[in-house]
């Protein structure tokens, strides 16, 4: 998966509607989610202001979360890859019989 698409076939994705259950797949979706409300809640000016830094850190903790997790996972899929990569190569024992 392209982890700054967050699609297997690298193509960019398409922004979900409000409501689609399919809009969060991934946690590159996550990662977009919170990055909307977060840049939503700085923005509010009505806010109360210690109530806001709550939801913000709140939210951050959360980001935080999400960005290892799709740190974590495109380690693992390098790793299977290179795997994959190892298991279809053939040795020098293989090919000098």
């Amino acid at each position: 998966m392209n982890q700054r698409t967050g699609r297997e076939d690298g193509r960019p994705r398409t922004q979900p509607k409000a409501g689609d259950p399919e809009a969060i797949r991934t946690a590159a979706d996550v990662r977009r989610l919170l990055s909307e409300q977060i840049t939503l809640l700085i923005s509010n000016a009505d806010l109360d202001p210690l109530r806001k830094a709550h939801q913000i850190a709140q939210l951050a903790r959360v980001a935080l979360h999400a960005i290892e997790t799709a740190t974590l996972a495109a380690r693992v899929e390098a790793v299977e890859a290179a795997l994959r990569l190892r298991k279809e190569t053939p040795t020098r024992k293989e090919t000098s019989s």
